[in-house]
């Protein structure tokens, strides 16, 4: 389910159907009242003013926070070397909900963390959560990460570079994940090749961004990624990336294997992948440029790339990671 920005003037009480009847019924009342009986109009205006009060606090009780003890995300780490091909090493973050601490008189609560879910758990960050927003504290700065009080068509910044970028919020949707509706909002939206939309970055409420709990705003940077790949809520997997299919990766890249072939090559219009079933299929240039996402697809069309020499970066269920060169003429 979809909230327009047309939509949002009143979807705050699309789950209070007893009560919208009376929203919508009550002003005809009172209109009737206000030439007979007075003292039946302050009352009935009173009762009104009550029905919105409770159905605004029933919707806000709906609202699912991120900190919550026994919540746990996994975050792929990818660092890009330079080069052509260029390298990737991946490795995977593990952040789980600590205990509280002070700080200037402000309750924060810890957020822990270990790589490949191994050694001594450190200090990631402190978070604070009120109203539906939430911040990180660095540099004895609370940084804005999560605003879910945004409507469709605001405009925010959040992240570590909220100085230099801003996201527009393109819509808002429900999902349902460990039997809750969500929202799930969707920012700055692109369409890839199938004209089909992309969004550059996406929240859930109670879970975070698709980039990680601790990484929303990470879009635009260069030099490696962060993604999400699973959240753990007391020990139960509640949501999983379905591109990568796991909530572990920790390895470097693997020249392709015998099993794995693309052909044609030289191609004209549409290389095909033989050997497994790509989950991500990623083309660069000669320069390391990243030029076209393909997902869940053996046919990768090449037809409106220039004529070079381009590396595809094939990533299949288990998030292991194959290269192989082909040469568009």
């Amino acid at each position: 389910m979809y909230f327009s920005s047309r939509e949002k003037t009143y979807t705050w009480a699309w789950d209070l159907n007893f009560l919208e009847e009376f929203v919508i019924v009550l002003p005809t009342t009172i209109l009737k009242q206000q030439t007979m009986n007075k003292p039946t109009h302050k009352k009935a205006k009173v009762l009104l003013l009550l029905l919105l009060v409770v159905a605004g606090t029933a919707k806000a009780q709906d609202y699912e926070p991120i900190i919550q003890e026994g919540n746990e995300w996994h975050t792929l780490d990818v660092i890009v070397n330079p080069g052509f091909p260029p390298n990737h090493h991946y490795s995977t973050l593990v952040h789980w909900i600590s205990d509280d601490t002070l700080v200037d008189g402000v309750r924060y609560t810890k957020v822990l963390e270990t790589r490949n879910g191994e050694g001594t758990p450190r200090l990631a960050t402190l978070l604070r959560e009120e109203d539906g927003k939430v911040w990180k504290r660095e540099s004895a700065t609370d940084i804005l990460i999560y605003d879910f009080t945004a409507q469709v068509g605001d405009t925010l910044r959040f992240g570590d570079f909220h100085e230099f970028d801003f996201f527009v919020v393109d819509s808002i949707s429900l999902e349902q994940i460990g039997g809750k509706d969500r929202r799930k909002f969707w920012f700055g939206l692109e369409y890839d090749f199938t004209g089909e939309p992309v969004a550059i970055e996406t929240w859930t409420e109670g879970i975070g961004s698709d980039m990680g709990l601790l990484f929303s705003g990470w879009y635009y940077v260069t030099g490696g990624y962060y993604r999400a790949l699973c959240f753990h809520q007391n020990g139960e997997l509640l949501w999983q990336n379905e591109y990568y299919g796991t909530c572990m990766i920790d390895a470097m890249e693997e020249e392709v294997a015998p099993a794995v072939s693309v052909y044609p090559n030289p191609v004209s219009e549409t290389v095909s992948i033989e050997g497994l079933e790509p989950a991500e299929v990623q083309v660069y240039n000669s320069f390391g440029q990243l030029v076209k996402t393909v997902r869940d697809a053996n046919e990768i069309p090449v037809a409106g790339l220039p004529q070079g020499v381009y590396l595809l970066r094939i990533v299949d269920d288990e998030g292991k990671v194959y290269t192989n060169k082909i040469t568009k003429r």
